[in-house]
């Protein structure tokens, strides 16, 4: 196994419409259990994000099946990077409490709309759920030098998202189109029920050169969505990851 970021487990993960087994990953290595014989889809998590399959055979044989699997995932040069690309809201605000308080507990650190300072604010300042109506926009102010007065690319990961919410931004004045829904989610109150988990999806997108200035740049996600449900019922998702690429 090839590719994993140091100081996130790796797993390997196989299965197809009869079983499923699953193995962590240790010093580069993986030792699946006993399997019943079949063709498998393996795949390959950095964390809780999938960043490679491939098919594999597993004979009627006690001889071991070697089988090498490599990382594929997309890792440009990032001017700034908030949160982890693990599958996982693991690093921000109230991400310890989640998965076992309801978001209105008196425990949880207040859900206020956040302005996130890069180069001085902390991950765990970061809101790991965004509502429409609960803390809706999120803010991230950044400087840029002259010389990165060209075109950047911004990726957002979600790990699931619940009625249709969705990332919308803006940086300074130019503002993005809508993007359309992430792939199919959790028909469940997924941010309530104590349960961040989905289908992962990276929003990307291209921010014109002229948007940009130099010195500070604001940059401010808002979820959309159609639904109009109020408060943690509102349309919202999961952040795993936000990146501004180079």
């Amino acid at each position: 196994m090839k590719g994993k970021a140091n100081g996130i487990q790796g797993v390997v993960g196989f299965a197809n419409s009869k079983a499923q087994y699953w193995c962590t990953v240790s010093n580069s290595n993986y030792w699946s259990p006993w399997m019943i014989p079949g063709i498998y889809t393996e795949t390959l998590y950095k964390g809780e994000l999938a960043v490679a399959t491939q098919s594999v055979a597993v004979p009627a044989s006690a001889t071991p099946v070697i089988k090498n699997i490599a990382s594929a995932e997309f890792s440009p040069v990032y001017i700034w990077r908030i949160g982890q690309w693990d599958g996982t809201p693991s690093r921000f605000l109230n991400a310890n409490k989640v998965t076992t308080m309801h978001p209105s507990d008196v425990r949880m650190a207040s859900w206020k709309r956040v302005t996130y300072t890069v180069g001085s604010s902390s991950d765990s300042s970061f809101p790991c759920y965004q509502w429409k109506y609960v803390n809706n926009p999120t803010t991230i102010k950044f400087n840029l030098s002259s010389n990165q007065m060209t075109a950047h690319t911004l990726r957002i990961g979600i790990t699931t998202a619940y009625a249709g919410g969705r990332p919308r931004v803006s940086v300074n004045s130019w503002t993005s189109s809508r993007p359309s829904t992430s792939i199919p989610q959790p028909h469940t109150r997924s941010l309530t029920i104590g349960s961040y988990r989905g289908n992962n999806t990276t929003f990307t997108y291209a921010i014109p050169a002229n948007a940009f200035v130099a010195g500070t740049n604001t940059l401010m996600i808002n979820v959309i969505s159609i639904s109009e449900n109020s408060g943690y019922l509102s349309a919202g998702y999961a952040y795993d990851c936000v990146e501004l690429d180079n």
